[in-house]
């Protein structure tokens, strides 16, 4: 006999994408209790009391989404970017508004207003279903204080530390840009996100927890990375680093050692179940690379490795990874994050799985079971966190509601392969995060989103007008990045 359960909170009725211990399993008509920030029952009849209760029929209740590379913000410099950009970065986009002037001239994101960017980051992720999110971004004002101050506002789940920095890139008065490797700073900065992960353990009522995050492969050196992640394993935190995210960076490294980034890596030692690599496309096997005489892919399986797959940003840069399954097959946990604008997970999952099937050139590839999967429980394998990710008894009570009742979703005979191909942020209707919820109604709860669209607004804008000052020729916003349309003139 089923023993009577008291829950603080009951989601009853709908599809519940269930976690049966293995796998998703779908769940019709059936129940999820929640008490304080853990879930204690699930199943087809509730036996119990519950102090609230929210019914779910005709709604999808899936697991939070776990991002596992962003970069949270307004991402003022990434939208000018579409159909644009100088052609000698070869489809890289940071490298646009990054660089620091060496003449000392200001920062491209000199006007931004950081707690406004914040804000509107997160309010974004959550209004789009994650739940927990690994932020790549330095400590920024206050030595973080305030990337911890606006978590903290609005209850997401936040795996960061300042990222560790072994050099910079610079924009000359000629135009190039050119990295410079410094160990001393990189070694400093390892040291700053070590203590910060030490001094911040259980912040945020438990829902902040560290990581070492190199900043990146191509502007690091070997000794630092290999230190890099001695400090990540001692600490018990992941690691993760841009890898191969520059056509450069393949060509580059096999001129320097003979050897392919992902060999160099593995005899770095930083490879292993532990290690995030966000992005890793340019390999041996790539398309753009054509050089079929390493298996890195081999390489990387074998070391059971993550990837943080995120093929928006990429797809707009026409470049897809190659492949979701093929990487999968291999053994490589590929998990997803939502990487720059629109911070959306169901517009990555529908990316992961139309580029996958173009690359292939085979429709049956990154299935949506699969590519559902790596918004969630790859995510959480990623980060070493078995009670996220999944609806079950004993994991954390993170949790999205979504609405499909829409034109757009319209009637589907498998809600999963509906949600992949065809769900919108706009069809969220509820996100609990360690039992609370955040947004219910499609709407935030912990803060105005007026304002917060009002403020950054106003903090982007600022950023644009600014870039005259910036560019090293003078140039305005629409002088270096044209707009799509010429405007009307009488």
């Amino acid at each position: 006999m089923m023993r009577p359960v008291t829950a603080d909170l009951l989601i009853e009725g709908g599809t519940i994408v269930a976690f049966d211990g293995k796998e998703h399993r779908q769940l019709e008509g059936g129940y999820v209790a929640i008490a304080g920030d853990e879930i204690v029952g699930l199943g087809k009849s509730f036996v119990g009391e519950a102090k609230r209760r929210i019914d779910a029929r005709g709604r999808i209740v899936i697991p939070g989404q776990i991002s596992t590379h962003a970069h949270i913000g307004a991402h003022e410099g990434p939208r000018l970017l579409i159909d644009a950009g100088r052609r000698d970065f070869i489809r890289s986009s940071f490298l646009h508004f990054l660089p620091t002037r060496r003449d000392g001239g200001p920062g491209f994101m000199a006007p931004q207003d950081a707690r406004a960017s914040l804000r509107y980051g997160f309010a974004t992720l959550l209004r789009h279903g994650v739940t927990t999110v690994l932020a790549f971004a330095p400590a920024g004002p206050r030595d973080g204080e305030l990337m911890l101050e606006v978590a903290a506002e609005f209850g997401i789940r936040l795996v960061w530390a300042p990222v560790v920095a072994g050099g910079r890139y610079w924009l000359e008065g000629d135009g190039r840009v050119v990295r410079e490797l410094d160990d001393a700073a990189g070694r400093k900065s390892l040291e700053a996100a070590a203590r910060f992960v030490e001094a911040h353990r259980g912040a945020l009522d438990g829902r902040l927890s560290g990581v070492i995050a190199l900043d990146e492969y191509y502007v690091s050196s070997p000794a630092l990375r290999r230190e890099a992640k001695q400090v990540a394993r001692a600490l018990g935190v992941p690691f993760t680093l841009h890898f191969v995210e520059q056509h450069r960076e393949f060509f580059e490294t096999m001129v320097a050692t003979g050897q392919t980034p992902v060999q160099c890596l593995a005899e770095e030692e930083v490879l292993d179940e532990g290690t995030i690599l966000a992005h890793c496309v340019y390999i041996a096997s790539h398309g753009a690379v054509a050089y079929p005489l390493e298996d890195d892919i081999a390489i990387l399986g074998a070391s059971k490795v993550n990837v943080a797959h995120s093929p928006v940003a990429f797809a707009r840069r026409g470049l897809a990874l190659e492949s979701f399954s093929r990487y999968r097959r291999a053994g490589v946990n590929v998990a997803l994050g939502t990487d720059t604008y629109p911070l959306d997970m169901f517009s990555e999952m529908r990316m992961a799985s139309l580029m996958n099937k173009l690359a292939d050139n085979n429709h049956e590839e990154a299935p949506a079971a699969d590519v559902f999967a790596a918004s969630n429980l790859a995510g959480a394998q990623a980060l070493g966190r078995p009670d996220l990710g999944r609806i079950a008894p004993g994991a954390k009570a993170d949790l999205v509601i979504v609405d499909p009742r829409a034109l757009a979703f319209g009637i589907n005979p498998d809600p999963i392969r509906a949600l992949v191909h065809l769900a919108t942020p706009d069809m969220i209707d509820t996100v609990i995060v360690a039992g609370r919820a955040l947004v219910e109604g499609k709407r935030l709860l912990v803060a105005d989103e007026d304002e917060i669209l009002d403020a950054a607004q106003r903090s982007s804008h600022a950023v644009w007008q600014g870039h005259a000052a910036h560019d090293l020729l003078g140039r305005s916003v629409a002088e270096r990045f044209p707009p799509a349309l010429r405007a009307w003139t009488e």
